[in-house]
C-alpha cells in the first residue's frame, strides 16, 4: 500500500499498527464487502446444486 505507516510494536506495547489514508481504507472496505458478497452467492449455489435444484444446459439458447 502505498502511503501507508507501521507504528512499531514498542510503541503500543505489542500491537503491530499499520495507518493509511481514508480512501485507501474506504476503497479496501468496498473490496472486501465485494468479495463476501461473491463468496455468499456462491455459497447458495453450491447449496443448490447439492440440493439438485440446478439444472444443466448445453448452451446458452437454452436458457431462453
Amino acid at each position: 500500500m502505498k502511503g501507508a505507516v507501521t507504528i512499531p510494536k514498542q510503541l503500543t506495547h505489542g500491537a503491530e499498527l499499520v495507518v493509511v489514508r481514508r480512501d485507501e481504507y474506504e476503497r479496501l472496505q468496498r473490496h472486501v464487502a465485494e468479495v463476501q458478497d461473491a463468496l455468499a452467492k456462491i455459497r447458495r449455489g453450491e447449496q443448490g446444486y447439492r440440493a439438485g435444484k440446478t439444472r444443466v444446459i448445453r448452451s446458452l439458447s437454452e436458457l431462453r
